[in-house]
């Protein structure tokens, strides 16, 4: 069975160490709202929802190899919607990732259109060889 926590305190050093093994370089922080969901006890997936720039980016949405293509993923992101309804909120997700993302709501974004901090981190990610795009939603709130 799958669960979904908010993790906070001490416990957000599990969350580190699932980056850190996942490759995921972002980090935590408990000025985050940390998501984690866990299969029978197990951390097999994690989300991070930022206030950054005055808006809501989503960040180091990743899950367990051996959880993928099970619905974590989705179940996380449908958990992240009551946050992300609260105002505008970003990603900047791989290419191949695009269409998970539109089913959250996210729409594609040009460069243009995104905060300055976040184009900047897009460009970032793309000198480095990166194939991501930016997205945005709008919030009902």
């Amino acid at each position: 069975m799958v669960t979904i926590e908010v993790v906070q305190g001490e416990a957000l050093a599990e969350v580190g160490e699932f980056y850190r093994t996942m490759r995921y370089g972002g980090g935590v922080s408990e000025a985050d709202l940390t998501l984690a969901a866990k299969v029978d006890g197990r951390l097999a997936g994690a989300v991070r929802l930022c206030h950054e720039g005055g808006v809501i980016v989503l960040r180091g949405m990743q899950v367990d190899p051996a959880f993928q293509r099970k619905g974590i993923g989705h179940f996380l992101l449908t958990q992240c919607i009551p946050y992300l309804d609260r105002g505008r909120a970003y990603c900047l997700p791989c290419a191949q990732l695009v269409e998970f993302y539109l089913q959250g709501g996210f729409v594609l974004t040009p460069p243009d259109a995104l905060p300055p901090f976040l184009a900047a981190r897009l460009a970032r990610y793309v000198s480095k060889g990166q194939r991501v795009l930016g997205m945005q939603r709008l919030g009902s709130g």
